[in-house]
């Protein structure tokens, strides 16, 4: 997932989305986890707002190539604020 991130990061820069962890104590909008099994076995933190859970291979559990998993994500983000 290291490589994914990296790749989202840059994405999500030129489009003003910038990323803090889940414990940032100023908050944040959407919470994004990202899982590194392909069953999305990471324990999600309490969270009221919007959450996007994203495998190696799915962003909320629809199918998505590897390639597209940056841009799969982005667009869930845009949807989700």
């Amino acid at each position: 997932m290291p490589e994914l991130f990296q790749a989202l990061a840059a994405e999500a820069a030129a489009e003003g989305v910038h990323f803090v962890r889940w414990d940032d104590p100023g908050g944040y909008e959407v919470l994004l986890v990202l899982n590194s099994c392909q069953v999305g076995c990471a324990t999600l933190p309490e969270f009221t707002g919007p959450h996007i859970v994203v495998t190696s291979e799915s962003v909320r559990n629809w199918p998505v190539r590897e390639e597209d998993l940056p841009a799969a994500i982005l667009d869930a983000i845009r949807v989700a604020q």
